[in-house]
């Protein structure tokens, strides 16, 4: 039996999952009447690199009803301005998990991600399959883009990492566990990378929360139609009473010295070609590791 939330106006949350703690929890008063805002914010505890998130970490370090919003893939000049844009007006919050040759083109988004208190993680440089790759490649794709992101962002990057198309490997689990980074699962997938529209990309998210009741849910944010999404599924979200819950690490990442990542692409098509990566569903591997995934957080 794994232990429950004990919630209350001044109660201090503690869970373990394996090597996971989460405390305290705090909520965030100051937003105005009548927004979203951040209902409580859960400090993470990195050591031992844990899985957070299904299928991997319990699935009780939620409560019934609260929610986690991630973005992957960023940043995007027009649509994490959107994003950011909406959720600031419900004064909420979210985990970006960035992508290192995104950040290299448009590092002046990171600091606005930092500035407006959202949480920052990583998500590799170039967005391969970690599962293909041998150590030397996984450390240099992982630690590249966490120094970069620390160049560029005013707070210290979390030590949170989502693999691309939610791959692992025994080989970069264990080198994870070895930097103490946590490594982010998904509740609930929005598949936006399918959709061309906003309505899909609300319906699927709101379908797995009715489902699930709670959870971390995956969106991207280069996609047009997730960012314009977003404002009504946080008025979704409202409307059905569910709390946006905020993580962020209990201690910073100590960043390995003298890694140099690849030149960025200084084309602004750097943003249309990882847009267009996302958007082919030909790719059979690709096809095959996401609907796996699916099955498994359904």
């Amino acid at each position: 039996m794994r232990p429950q939330w004990i919630l209350g106006t001044a109660a201090v949350a503690i869970i373990v999952v394996g090597v996971t703690r989460l405390s305290p929890a705090y909520a965030d008063d100051a937003c105005p009447a009548g927004t979203l805002g951040v209902s409580r914010t859960i400090e993470v505890d990195t050591t031992g690199g844990p899985w957070i998130g299904a299928p991997h970490g319990d699935p009780n370090f939620l409560a019934q009803g609260e929610v986690v919003l991630t973005f992957d893939d960023g940043p995007s000049p027009k649509d994490t301005r959107a994003i950011l844009a909406a959720l600031a007006k419900e004064c909420t919050k979210a985990v970006f998990f960035m992508v290192g040759e995104m950040v290299a083109v448009h590092p002046e988004i990171v600091k606005e991600v930092a500035d407006q208190g959202h949480t920052i993680g990583t998500h590799t440089w170039s967005h391969p399959n970690l599962a293909r790759l041998a150590l030397p490649e996984v450390t240099h794709e992982v630690e590249a883009t966490f120094d970069t992101v620390q160049k560029f962002s005013p707070q210290p990057v979390a030590p949170f990492f989502r693999y691309p198309y939610l791959s692992s490997s025994k080989l970069a689990e264990d080198y994870f566990k070895s930097r103490n980074i946590a490594q982010f699962a998904v509740d609930i997938d929005s598949s936006d990378w399918r959709m061309r529209s906003s309505a899909p990309v609300i319906a699927r998210v709101m379908a797995g929360l009715k489902a699930r009741g709670r959870g971390i849910v995956l969106m991207h944010d280069i996609h047009k139609w997730t960012a314009d999404a977003v404002p009504g599924l946080l008025a979704k979200l409202k409307a059905g009473g569910y709390k946006v819950v905020l993580l962020k690490p209990k201690t910073t990442l100590q960043l390995v010295a003298d890694v140099t990542p690849p030149e960025p692409q200084k084309s602004s098509l750097r943003s249309v070609s990882r847009k267009a990566k996302h958007q082919r569903a030909s790719s059979r591997a690709r096809k095959a590791v996401l609907l796996k995934r699916s099955a498994a957080i359904q």
